[in-house]
């Protein structure tokens, strides 16, 4: 029996220490993952950000090279002159698809062919090309193929009064991509219809691979070969869709057959060695372990005769020195005790017997001197301390300390019951006390969250000549929890936040700390608005056990083109103000909140602010908030009240929106914090 538990015991320890090594093995193996994923993702949006440079770059050789032909001599001349035919000339040999001259009303003076160029650009844009004396390039739409449109002042005078579009196709740079990068490029809409295409690989062949749930990125496998498939998502372009423009998307295919295969084989090269190393780390261990437990099969027999009673065992071994000698001279120390334990309660077992003469030979002679009420009060002491002796007898437990102790617990049961309900009262006070402390305490906690909440908020911007940045937020009843920042980075530019975590409470403003710190170390990097946020996504949704939704708002203003690239998750749209009385919704991509799902991706918007104008970010709080009646602030009361200003800074702006928060709650607390920023772009 002894030899079955043995190796029993063997066994399991094999099986804990080949289960330890696999945890190891399996934890390593997860990192590796993890980090190879990581690794994978910054790759990827590498590249994606290399393609799009590269990208940008061949349209700005595009268009310098549309600018000098616009600028040739003789289709100056000929534009000038009316010449259609020398003007149709001069395009072929400057690589030109149509060529246009506009008066400012945007009729067409000349168009060659005739309203290729003309239809392309609206009357708004020729009025900026004029007034402001600027070069407008775009991508445009034009005979099913993606080309650059470049608009520009006509003529030596300025002000200029008529404007020359031109038309060039993106042939070269398409070439000129799929060259540099190695692979296939193309040009298509959200629907895959193709607009132009450069590379070996047919345009076909790629379309069934890209993967229709809005990622950027996949794998495929074509013709037995492995390609990467990215996509970039281009501005909208005129030329198409019911409202005159629709999107593009720039596709690239590059082979990485090679790669595929030295990645496989490294994997099952791993997975071979691993196996290998754990089959021989079995089988040490097992033939260690059998080794270690063979000499103690003798001293377990021994302890096992001990545990059954049997003193008078002998212990074999005790003369050697090692392990094993060390465990039999242990049994020999067992079953010495054993012995003196035997011993030890004999005697007790007769010091038991002389306690109890003793305590009734005592007690008889104190009832002598008591009255008689005394003296039955004594006696009954007398009988119970007899009979609880009589149930425990001394030879029975060694360390019992005999009939002594059972009459002091029949004296102290009087101070017991005296003291029971004393210490009743005391435990009420004392529960009490600490539920008035613990109150105490809460509100210290919420009181400090108030002030960290207030920390947080950022001071006013430095002096910028066209730049205002200001803030308000008018905090809630209870702590929720919501904030807002604004602060620039090491190259100049304003970045403007906003958030509102759901349900409020300490642990949503732990989880808007945390929001706040991934989007300003991203930011701080160089990342836009949507990588910003799903980078904070992923990270909020990996310790999200409360189910918690954060909406994020995040603008990127550069200061000297005035764009403004927004992205928002689950925020109400912002409001821009161009002048008195102007006051429109500012049309952006929606995005559901944050912290929900990890895998969720982003989208952003980019367009250039008027100038002047003033761009107005709100939380749902403030816009959904009801006063004690019952009504929200609404977006119609806040548009009234932006559009009622003729004085348009920053900081008039978040004064006034302050002042119509305070009329609509009339005193009231509210549930929510409600958070507005104001961003002035001056001339």
């Amino acid at each position: 029996m002894s030899v079955l538990v043995i190796n029993g015991l063997r066994q399991r320890m094999t099986a804990v220490a080949v289960g330890a090594v696999l945890a190891m093995l399996a934890t390593a193996a997860g990192f590796s993952l993890l980090r190879t994923e990581v690794v994978s993702s910054r790759h990827a949006e590498e590249e994606a950000r290399l393609v799009q440079r590269l990208w940008e770059g061949l349209l700005d050789q595009t268009a310098a090279a549309t600018k000098a032909a616009v600028g040739d001599p003789r289709l100056t001349t000929a534009l000038e002159r009316g010449d259609a035919t020398a003007a149709a000339e001069r395009l072929r040999a400057l690589e030109l698809t149509s060529v246009a001259l506009l008066n400012g009303a945007g009729q067409t003076l000349l168009g060659v062919p005739a309203g290729d160029a003309a239809r392309l650009i609206d009357e708004r844009r020729i009025g900026q090309v004029l007034t402001q004396n600027y070069v407008h390039d775009g991508l445009v739409l034009s005979g099913g193929t993606a080309q650059l449109l470049l608009a520009q002042p006509f003529g030596a005078q300025r002000p200029a009064d008529r404007v020359v579009v031109a038309v060039r196709p993106l042939t070269d740079s398409l070439e000129t991509l799929a060259d540099v990068h190695g692979g296939s490029a193309y040009l298509t809409d959200a629907d895959g219809k193709l607009y132009g295409h450069a590379g070996p690989l047919a345009w076909n062949d790629v379309r069934p691979a890209l993967r229709t749930d809005g990622a950027e990125s996949a794998r495929a496998t074509i013709a037995e070969r492995a390609y990467d498939i990215r996509s970039l998502r281009l501005p909208k372009v005129a030329g198409a869709g019911a409202e005159g423009g629709t999107t593009l998307f720039l596709v690239t295919a590059r082979e990485t057959t090679l790669v595929a295969m030295a990645d496989s084989l490294l994997d099952t090269t791993t997975i071979l060695v691993v196996l290998t190393v754990l089959a021989a780390g079995t089988l040490g261990l097992d033939w260690f372990f059998r080794r270690t437990f063979n000499p103690v099969y003798a001293s377990m027999s021994a302890l096992s005769a001990l545990a059954a009673g049997d003193t008078s065992v002998a212990v074999l071994g005790a003369e050697r020195h090692d392990e094993a000698g060390q465990l039999a001279r242990t049994v020999e120390v067992f079953r010495d005790r054993s012995r003196a334990l035997r011993d030890a309660q004999e005697r007790r077992a007769r010091h038991w017997l002389r306690q109890q003469a003793f305590i009734r030979k005592q007690m008889l002679r104190l009832a002598e001197t008591l009255p008689e009420q005394g003296q039955r009060e004594l006696l009954a002491d007398l009988a119970r301390i007899e009979a609880a002796a009589a149930e425990r007898p001394g030879g029975d437990r060694a360390d019992d300390p005999g009939a002594l102790a059972v009459a002091f617990e029949v004296m102290a049961e009087r101070v017991r019951d005296q003291h029971a309900e004393l210490d009743g009262m005391v435990r009420q006070l004392q529960a009490a006390l600490n539920t008035r402390t613990e109150l105490l305490e809460l509100q210290k906690q919420f009181e400090i969250a108030r002030r960290m909440q207030a920390a947080m908020l950022p001071a006013d911007l430095p002096n910028l000549p066209d730049l205002e940045a200001a803030g308000l937020m008018r905090p809630a009843a209870e702590f929720d929890g919501s904030f807002y920042d604004f602060f620039q980075t090491a190259d100049g530019t304003l970045v403007v936040l906003l958030g509102q975590v759901s349900g409020g409470g300490l642990a949503a403003g732990f989880m808007t700390v945390t929001a706040r710190a991934a989007v300003r170390t991203l930011a701080e990097a160089g990342q836009g608005p949507a990588a910003c946020l799903s980078g904070a996504n992923r990270l909020l949704a990996a310790d999200n056990a409360a189910g918690r939704a954060i909406g994020l708002a995040m603008g990127v203003v550069a200061p000297r083109s005035r764009r403004l690239v927004f992205a928002a998750a689950g925020m109400p749209e912002p409001f821009i103000v161009r002048r008195f009385g102007d006051v429109v919704d500012l049309p952006v991509e929606a995005n559901p909140p944050l912290g929900l799902d990890a895998g969720m991706a982003v989208t952003e918007t980019a367009l250039e602010l008027p100038v002047p104008s003033t761009l107005v970010l709100c939380n749902g709080g403030l816009l959904d908030g009801a006063n004690r009646f019952g009504v929200g602030f609404g977006r119609a009361r806040m548009t009234d009240t932006l559009g009622n200003l003729d004085d348009l800074s920053a900081h008039r702006v978040a004064a006034a929106v302050s002042a119509a928060l305070a009329e609509h709650a009339g005193g009231a607390p509210m549930p929510q914090d409600r958070l507005c920023v104001a961003l002035r772009v001056r001339a």
